[in-house]
């Protein structure tokens, strides 16, 4: 027989990342595991995994014959319904999750010493788990109320595959919009179901109930926030298992929520644009924006004349931003006739919504402006997602702000302008 050679650390439970645990004292006398045998961490379990059934030499899982423990607090149990028969668990260093052979008598926050010896490592579907485990002849149990605290994590993040059963914390984040209206399973046909949780990049994971989980008739939020999970996997696939309806916390604006949106529909051509707590301000000549209307197309239009300076603003209304750092802005562009006019979109925080905006303190934005050709039109160009992080929880006001001469002049059209999540 091949041998597997391991790397023993010595663990104590104390250091494990735990907030506060509640011993059942009582006058009981202090439990002392047996056949503690060597002590490992999870991380040196994956690394048996991948040295023993990853590599061919034990394809059917490797079998424990010695006394080899892990001390471990268990992070999911069965208890919900959501999982049968299971349980996650999680050391300092990774985690995995044990196939009981009966269901219940481990709790998420039981701190265990956890027997390996009997146990067999495999997968099921590519997750990792220790098969067989009996909670009377495989654990001990040490205190309870141990509780882990989450890692906070994003979806790219636990792509990786390196928060594999490991408690988490996913924050702004929403169910795609398929999902909204539905349950969280069928807990009439008692049959599972998967829901798409995305964040505002369109990355996205699955979340999966089983139709036995005590919350599957519980309807999917609507708003966007924060969901602690364990990661699963199935296959080539992420998955998500909540294990307490209560720790769902998604009430928030979703992705994509409009704050300010100005599609400039009702402007007239060549009239000068007066929107509803927009401010249209020439601080040097008289030319300010315009409108411009095609019946097919609307947008602001900047067309310069023959004063010898020209700046012009034109301003949004005051914006109270949200405190999500995901706010952002974006418009298009399109540009003609360029002699050297340049068009700037710039933020203030202190600018007092008079008709002296060059008094205001204002930081210029980096945002995608059409290059316009010396002749003719150029191309509508998009900005970008221009990120507001900087400024969430402020009220701002964002400009376009023109500047050039009689000389030195570009005719800008914007439009699509648009501050949202």
């Amino acid at each position: 027989m091949k041998t597997i050679k391991l790397k023993i650390f010595a663990v104590v439970l104390a250091s494990l990342s735990l907030s506060a645990c509640i011993h059942d004292n009582f006058e009981k006398p202090e439990i002392t595991p047996l056949n503690v045998g060597d002590v490992i961490t999870f991380e040196t379990l994956r690394q048996i995994y991948n040295d023993s059934v990853l590599s061919g030499v034990y394809p059917e899982g490797y079998k424990f014959t010695q006394d080899i423990s892990v001390y471990c607090v268990c992070t999911m149990d069965d208890k919900s319904g959501n999982i049968y028969k299971s349980a996650y668990v999680q050391d300092e260093t990774a985690a995995i999750n044990l196939h009981l052979t009966s269901s219940g008598g481990v709790y998420f926050g039981d701190s265990l010493c956890l027997h390996l010896k009997g146990l067999t490592l495999g997968d099921y579907q590519n997750m990792l788990q220790l098969d067989s485990v009996s909670v009377d002849n495989n654990m001990t149990k040490l205190a309870t109320h141990c509780y882990v605290e989450p890692e906070e994590v994003t979806i790219a993040q636990i792509q990786t595959g390196a928060y594999q059963a490991k408690l988490v914390r996913l924050n702004k984040v929403e169910f795609a919009e398929a999902s909204l209206g539905k349950t969280w399973a069928d807990a009439v046909n008692k049959e599972t179901v998967n829901h798409t949780l995305m964040n505002c990049a369109e990355q996205s994971i699955l979340v999966r109930t089983s139709g036995y989980a005590d919350f599957a008739d519980n309807e999917i939020p609507e708003g966007r926030g924060s969901m602690i999970a364990i990661v699963s996997q199935f296959r080539d696939d992420w998955q998500l298992l909540v294990r307490n309806i209560n720790e769902v916390d998604m009430n928030g604006l979703r992705c994509g929520t409009a704050i300010v949106e100005q599609n400039f529909d009702e402007v007239v051509t060549g009239e000068a644009l007066n929107l509803n707590d927009w401010k249209n301000i020439a601080t040097q000549g008289t030319q300010v924006w315009q409108g411009f209307n095609t019946n097919t197309l609307t947008a602001a239009n900047f067309k310069p004349n023959t004063d010898e300076n020209q700046e012009s603003w034109l301003i949004s209304p005051l914006v109270e931003l949200p405190a999500d750092e995901s706010t952002s802005l974006s418009f298009t562009s399109n540009a003609a006739f360029d002699k050297g006019g340049v068009l700037k979109v710039l933020v203030s925080t202190n600018y007092d919504g008079g008709d002296n905006p060059s008094a205001a303190t204002w930081t210029e934005l980096p945002a995608v402006i059409c290059d316009a050709p010396v002749s003719g039109f150029g191309e509508w160009t998009e900005s970008g997602l221009i990120s507001l992080a900087d400024y969430i929880g402020q009220s701002v006001y964002i400009a376009f702000q023109y500047q050039g001469t009689n000389v030195n002049s570009t005719e800008y059209y914007i439009d699509s302008f648009l501050i949202a999540l």
